[in-house]
């Protein structure tokens, strides 16, 4: 059922601002896309194939790389598409004003500010939603690598602990990447935020952080590697 005069078709905006780009912005997302969609299928098969990789610790590693081809898969392939700036009809809300979103994607705050409805609740259970979502696992992580930094410290060796803190430096910074910018879009106010900042932010945890982590995680990896260089030897 619809009511003269409520809107029911939406423009994403993406990068119209700098539309000379655009052809540049396609390229690259795909290209992280595909060197993202590969680097993860290497990985899960490498996992799947050597015995001597079939441990605890590379069975979550390729439930990683599985949940970084289904989020990036979700998020390029449409950005690649509003790039030559096409139509999405969205029927959550009712709408009868502005019908233009300026925005990368189809997400939740873009949307509902442009909503004539009443959209506090959904604000307020978007934010309760964030702790359970957001905080507690970025919480957790910090807390184990709290004790994995108390326990590289009682190696003996300088070189065994500079190269375990080289891992957890490289760990965490992506980590940080991730909730820091999920955390910033769901929770800080944004009023006078910058729209290209948004964008940019929501770039780095939907499309940056899977593309790294192939190679934060586990091609940089001695036994990932010498699978890698068997496989290709066979």
């Amino acid at each position: 059922l619809t009511h003269k005069g409520n809107v029911t078709t939406f423009f994403f905006l993406g990068f119209n601002k700098m539309a000379i780009y655009n052809l540049l912005l396609f390229n690259l997302v795909l290209i992280i896309y595909t060197v993202t969609i590969c680097g993860n299928c290497l990985i899960i098969m490498l996992i799947y194939y050597s015995k001597t990789l079939h441990s605890p610790m590379y069975f979550f590693l390729s439930q990683l790389s599985i949940s970084d081809i289904i989020l990036i898969t979700d998020i390029a392939p449409n950005i690649c598409s509003l790039t030559f700036l096409s139509t999405h009809e969205i029927c959550q809300l009712e709408f009868c004003g502005p019908n233009v979103i300026d925005y990368l994607f189809c997400d939740l705050y873009p949307l509902v500010e442009l909503s004539c409805s009443d959209t506090s609740r959904i604000e307020m259970e978007t934010t309760l939603l964030c702790f359970p979502v957001l905080i507690l696992p970025f919480l957790g992580i910090v807390v184990s690598y709290i004790y994995i930094v108390l326990t590289i410290l009682k190696i003996s060796s300088f070189s065994g602990r500079l190269k375990s803190f080289s891992t957890c430096s490289s760990h965490l910074t992506v980590v940080f990447i991730f909730y820091g910018t999920l955390i910033a879009a769901y929770l800080i106010p944004k009023e006078g935020q910058s729209q290209t900042i948004s964008k940019m932010m929501s770039l780095l945890y939907t499309v940056f952080t899977p593309f790294v982590n192939p190679f934060i995680y586990s091609l940089r990896n001695k036994e990932i590697k010498d699978n890698l260089k068997m496989l290709h030897k066979n």
